[in-house]
C-alpha cells in the first residue's frame, strides 16, 4: 500500500555514513557480521548493487565463513544480472546448508533468469512440503507458470499463496491480472467471497475483496467493500488509502480527502499519503492546502517525483509559470519517461512564449505516450501559430491514427486544411467527423467563426442533421 519512505532508522544511516567514512579514510574500524548484513541490505533497498557487493567482499575478508554475507553476495549480482555467477555461489551454498529457504528461492529466481523457468518449477515443488514461507514458495511458482504460459495452474498458486497469507498483495494483484485478462470475473469474487463466508468479520478478507473491485473499476462496490473492512478495523491504514483511491476515481473528493488524512493519522506522514491528500486538495481547488502537503512529500522523500509536478500544477492554477517551470524540471530530473511531465512543462513553456520549448516538451511526450490528445492539439496549435501548416496537419493526423474515434481531431483538421486552402480534402475528412460525432461539428464555428457563413460546409452539415432525422 502505502511505502514506508523512511524504511531505515537514522541508526542505520548513521551505521552506513560511519562504514562509507571508514573506507575513505582507510581506518579499519571494527564492524560486526551482522551490522554489515544490514549494510548490505540497506543498499539493496537503496538500487546500489554495486556497493552492496563490494561490501560483501570486504565483508567476506572479515567473515569468510559466513553464510549469509555469501548468501547477500549472490543476491548483488543476481541484481546486476551476473546471474550464473551468483548462481555458482547458491549451488555452493545449496551444499553446505540444504533446504535453507532463502537459497532456494534465490536460485529459483536466478534459474527464471536464465530461462530455465520449468527447472525453478521442479525445486520449488520439491522444496514445497519443508517451506516455512509456503506463501511465497506459491507465490513464486505463480510467477513462473505465467512465464511458462501455464495460466491455470499459476492462478493455483496465486490462491494458494492468499489462502497461506490473506493479506499477500502481490499475489493479490496477480489474480487480479489474470482474472481481468480473461474475463474470469466471477470466478476471483467468488474466492473472496468465501473468505468473507468463513469469517464475516475478517477485516483483510473485506479490504482484498475491495482490491479485486478496484482492479476490475468497479469502484462504488471497492468503496463498500473498504467501508467493511474499516468498521472492523478503524485502524486500517491501508484500507484508509484505497479508500480515498477509490473515492477519488468517482469524484468524491471531500470523502476521499478524508480518507487520505485518516491514512495519516493510522501511520503517520509519508511521502506517499502526503501527495494523495494533496492531490484531494487540488481537485476541491483548495491549491493553497495542496500546495502545503505537496511541499511536505517532496520535503519527505526528494526523489519523489510526483510531489514536484504537484507543486508544477499548484503553480500552473496561480498562472505562477516560471515556478511551474522549475518543478516540473525537477520531477523531469527524477523521472524522464513520465509523458505527464512533459505535458505539464510545455504547458507552462507555451504561457511564457516559450513557443520551441513547448513544442519540443510536447513531441518528447507524444514519443513517451501517444494517445494523450491534448498533446497532439496544442502542438498543432504552436506549429499553426508560426505558420508551419504541414507539420500542423501531420501531427493532427498522427494523433487521429492513435485515436481515431476522437471527433475533435477531426473537426480541427478540418479547420486546418481550409485555412491552407485544401477543400476538396477538408470536406472529405468532415464527413468522417460528422459520422463520428455529429454534436461536436460546434467546434468548427469556435475554432473559426466564418465558417458559419460557408455553404459549402453548411450544406455537408444540414445534410447530415436531415440524415439523423430520418
Amino acid at each position: 500500500m502505502t511505502g514506508d519512505f523512511d524504511n531505515h532508522s537514522d541508526q542505520e544511516k548513521e551505521l552506513v555514513q560511519r562504514f562509507e567514512n571508514s573506507l575513505k579514510s582507510n581506518l579499519d574500524i571494527f564492524f560486526g557480521e551482522e551490522e554489515l548484513e544490514d549494510i548490505v541490505r540497506y543498499y539493496h533497498d537503496h538500487l546500489l548493487y554495486k556497493k552492496a557487493f563490494k561490501t560483501c567482499e570486504w565483508a567476506l575478508q572479515k567473515f569468510p565463513f559466513s553464510m549469509e554475507i555469501k548468501l547477500l553476495m549472490a543476491q548483488s549480482l543476481l541484481f546486476m544480472d551476473e546471474i550464473e555467477e551468483s548462481l555458482d555461489i547458491l549451488e555452493n551454498l545449496n551444499n553446505l546448508s540444504p533446504n535453507n529457504e532463502e537459497i532456494i528461492l534465490t536460485m529459483a529466481n536466478a534459474l527464471s533468469l536464465l530461462d530455465q523457468s520449468a527447472e525453478a518449477i521442479q525445486l520449488l515443488n520439491g522444496f514445497l512440503p519443508l517451506a516455512e514461507d509456503k506463501a511465497e514458495v506459491y507465490y513464486l511458482l505463480g510467477n513462473f507458470y505465467r512465464i511458462e504460459k501455464k495460466d491455470k495452474e499459476a492462478i493455483a498458486c496465486f490462491k494458494e499463496a492468499v489462502k497461506c497469507k490473506i493479506n499477500h498483495e502481490d499475489a493479490l494483484f496477480q489474480l487480479a491480472m489474470m482474472t481481468e485478462e480473461e474475463g474470469s470475473f466471477d470466478e476471483i469474487l467468488k474466492f473472496y467471497q468465501e473468505f468473507i463466508d468463513q469469517d464475516p468479520y475478517n477485516a483483510n478478507a473485506w479490504y482484498n475483496l475491495g482490491v479485486v473491485y478496484n482492479r476490475l473499476g468497479k469502484f462504488e462496490a471497492a468503496i463498500e467493500a473498504y467501508d467493511y473492512a474499516l468498521l472492523i478495523d478503524d485502524a486500517f491504514a491501508s484500507a484508509y488509502f484505497n479508500l480515498g483511491n477509490a473515492l477519488m476515481n468517482t469524484h468524491q473528493y471531500e470523502k476521499a480527502l478524508e480518507a487520505y488524512q485518516n491514512t495519516i493519522n493510522c501511520e503517520g506522514s509519508n511521502a506517499e499519503n502526503c501527495c494523495y491528500l494533496a492531490a484531494s486538495y487540488e481537485k476541491l481547488d483548495q491549491i493553497d492546502m495542496a500546495f502545503k502537503y505537496f511541499k511536505k512529500s517532496a520535503k519527505l522523500d526528494p526523489e519523489y517525483d510526483d510531489a514536484w509536478f504537484g507543486l508544477g500544477m499548484c503553480m500552473i492554477k496561480k498562472k505562477k509559470y516560471f515556478e511551474a517551470i522549475h518543478y516540473f524540471k525537477k520531477a523531469l530530473k527524477l523521472t524522464s519517461e513520465n509523458a505527464n511531465y512533459w505535458v505539464g512543462l510545455a504547458g507552462a513553456e507555451y504561457q511564457l512564449g516559450n513557443l520551441q520549448a513547448s513544442s519540443e516538451a510536447y513531441e518528447e511526450a507524444i514519443n513517451l505516450e501517444p494517445g494523450i490528445i491534448e498533446t497532439y492539439i496544442n502542438l498543432s496549435l504552436i506549429y499553426f501559430d508560426q505558420n508551419r501548416f504541414e507539420e500542423a496537419e501531420d501531427v493532427i493526423k498522427e494523433g487521429m491514427e492513435e485515436l481515431p474515434e476522437e471527433a475533435e481531431l477531426y473537426y480541427r483538421l478540418v479547420v486546418y486544411l481550409i485555412k491552407t486552402g485544401k477543400y476538396k480534402e477538408a470536406f472529405s475528412i468532415l464527413e468522417n467527423a460528422l459520422t463520428l460525432d455529429f454534436e461536436k461539428h460546434v467546434l468548427l464555428f469556435d475554432l473559426m467563426p466564418e465558417l458559419e457563413q460557408q455553404k459549402a460546409i453548411y450544406k455537408i452539415i444540414n445534410q447530415y442533421k436531415e440524415d439523423l432525422k430520418g
